[in-house]
């Protein structure tokens, strides 16, 4: 078992755990729209990939434009008054689209190296080339080969010189630090209390409309950075690859609450992190032994399901226990 392959997809899931953490627990806001932001995310980094911009350039630009449609889902919500899942039901459904026009397809892979070899037969003239008129034809291959080279490539390719955990594992950190230091800020702070009391912001002169735009630009932006990491780590973006991401970013959400939830450690912001890790642990271990017991890959969406029911519904008994002790006092 690949337990640093592990650990590098548990750190790219997590980013999109936290933006659904950010949706669900920080403002209260349900939200489904990650579904396509996150293949957003990657499409548009490998599209800016071949324009080639740097990479770390195109991940945050499939970020901001992941975290636009955030935007448009809290406007729906806010000016339509849509139900906030609906409204990103709606946007998710768009992006589907969308991303299929953004890739001219429903997948794309992402900028290649070109060996000598092919660069040869692009380059290599014979003596017959002047005689049958290939001159020119050779001259125009050689000048798309230079294109190529415009290409920004993968920083997870071989030789590209960097660590791929410590880039991935830096990505993460700075992300996660930086989203503490913003909800300590007053920002922050009146963001986390819409998510407490919608009601109680409005009467303290703060635009609730405002929080939830922000509050759902942050959780897709994150969405959209972790399908941009995918793509670049992975080599594809496909029109598929964020089906079920919100329910899989919900369950680690819950497995770092079970862990970690009572320690209330920066705002519980490590939760959806080591959460993720866990949850794509669980996954390997599942996929590499769950044969003995007649397990399938493809159960795995099943199980999480379940499992997200089954907290919810035991959270549910407990606080049914204690609110009737509090009334026997």
């Amino acid at each position: 078992m690949d337990l640093v392959g592990i650990l590098e997809q548990g750190l790219i899931a997590s980013l999109v755990a936290m933006g659904v953490f950010i949706s669900f627990r920080v403002i209260d806001l349900p939200d489904l729209t990650p579904d396509g932001s996150y293949v957003l995310g990657g499409a548009v980094t490998v599209a800016f990939m071949y324009a080639g911009l740097p990479w770390i350039i195109c991940m945050l630009l499939g970020g901001l434009m992941a975290g636009f449609f955030g935007i448009i889902t809290a406007l729906i919500h806010n000016k339509l008054k849509v139900n906030s899942l609906l409204a990103s039901i709606l946007v998710m459904t768009m992006l589907y689209s969308i991303n299929i026009r953004v890739m001219n397809g429903p997948n794309v892979s992402v900028p290649k190296e070109i060996t000598a070899q092919q660069e040869a037969q692009y380059t290599e003239k014979t003596k017959l080339d002047d005689i049958l008129g290939m001159s020119s034809l050779k001259e125009n291959q050689s000048n798309l080969q230079i294109n190529e080279t415009k290409k920004t490539l993968s920083p997870f390719r071989e030789n590209s010189g960097y660590n791929s955990t410590i880039l991935i594992g830096s990505v993460v950190f700075v992300s996660a630090l930086l989203t503490i230091i913003f909800l300590r800020t007053e920002l922050g702070i009146a963001l986390r209390g819409y998510g407490g009391n919608k009601a109680g912001i409005k009467n303290l002169g703060m635009n609730p409309e405002i929080m939830s735009i922000i509050g759902l630009l942050l959780g897709n932006f994150f969405a959209g950075l972790s399908g941009s990491l995918f793509s670049m780590y992975g080599g594809f973006s496909d029109v598929n690859m964020g089906q079920g991401i919100v329910v899989i970013s919900l369950a680690a959400v819950i497995l770092g609450e079970i862990i970690f939830g009572k320690l209330n450690l920066f705002y519980n912001m490590l939760c959806p992190i080591i959460g993720a890790v866990i949850y794509q642990f669980l996954l390997a271990l599942a996929m590499r032994y769950g044969y003995i017991i007649g397990f399938q890959s493809s159960d795995m969406k099943l199980i999480t399901a379940l499992f997200i029911i089954l907290v919810i519904g035991l959270r549910r008994v407990e606080f049914k226990k204690w609110l009737s002790l509090k009334t026997s006092e």
